[in-house]
């Protein structure tokens, strides 16, 4: 794995690192539609030795890095290790919360896994960070292994069609939510448990209410609480990861295999148990 450091290390040699803020990788979703989000981070040295240590404890991790769900990997896509090692990660800080991990397209096309380390911060005293970064990775390089499937599909969830944005959002997060679980394997993880149960009830009530939704400034709020928010919450991507564990307990992997070739058209609907609509857009891969 390519690891590039250049706006940590800027940051921990205290310089003006707002030089960066007009980078791709500071794009995201604002309340106007997509802008910079870069907040300049704070200067503090005690920061500065957080994200030192955050940075060197990645770093050793990804030296090591085997995803969760190998098998899964090894069927939906090819030569997983060769993609592993072209995959790169940048290490970078002034990304404000939620987006402690994320994938970002450069300018030449190629997808990134982002890690901001001030966001990190958070989950020093929770866990080791060698378990965060197991998830994180498994989950954000799959998002760049489904971007490279379909390359339309991150602006499709940052600027398509609302129903396009929600079948984006569903197929991307659920099947990235899927092999990252709490980073178990998916033969350990009870589908269909009273937890994970109550939880997919109430995202399917949620996504089908997204689905019939007219209001622009209503589907805006839908598409932001699809894949931002506290992790249960996240409706559209909890929906695509229980629905996504509950096809692979009926079909196993040949069945994960056959709804990613599918494609993301109709998944919003399907995930909910609900029959796509046809002719609301294309499914170009």
């Amino acid at each position: 794995m390519k690891i590039d450091t250049t706006i940590v290390d800027a940051y921990l040699d205290s310089e003006d690192i707002s030089r960066f803020s007009s980078m791709w990788l500071y794009t995201g979703r604002i309340e106007d539609g997509v802008g910079s989000i870069f907040h300049a981070p704070p200067a503090a040295e005690a920061k500065c030795e957080v994200v030192s240590r955050i940075k060197e404890e990645i770093i050793t991790h990804a030296s090591t890095f085997v995803p969760c769900n190998v098998p899964i990997w090894e069927a939906l896509t090819e030569n997983w290790r060769g993609f592993l090692e072209e995959a790169t990660m940048d290490l970078v800080v002034g990304l404000p919360e939620p987006h402690d991990a994320s994938v970002r397209q450069a300018p030449d096309g190629k997808h990134h896994i982002i890690f901001d380390l001030l966001c990190w911060e958070k989950y020093l005293d929770l866990m080791p960070l060698s378990d965060i970064s197991q998830n994180f990775l498994t989950h954000e390089l799959f998002h760049v292994m489904v971007g490279k499937k379909f390359p339309d599909i991150e602006c499709l969830e940052m600027q398509g069609g609302y129903i396009d944005q929600l079948d984006a959002i569903t197929f991307n997060e659920g099947f990235a939510h899927l092999v990252s679980y709490n980073g178990q394997e998916i033969n350990t993880v009870s589908w269909d448990g009273e937890k994970l149960t109550d939880i997919y009830d109430a995202s399917v009530f949620k996504m089908k209410d997204a689905l019939r939704e007219n209001s622009p400034e209503k589907q805006k709020q839908y598409v932001y609480e699809a894949s931002f928010g506290n992790y249960y919450d996240k409706y559209a991507a909890m929906c695509g990861l229980i629905y996504l564990g509950r096809q692979w307990q009926s079909g196993g992997i040949l069945r994960l295999k056959e709804l990613f070739d599918q494609g993301y058209c109709g998944f919003a609907a399907r995930s909910a148990g609900l029959s796509p609509h046809r002719g609301t857009h294309n499914n170009r891969s």
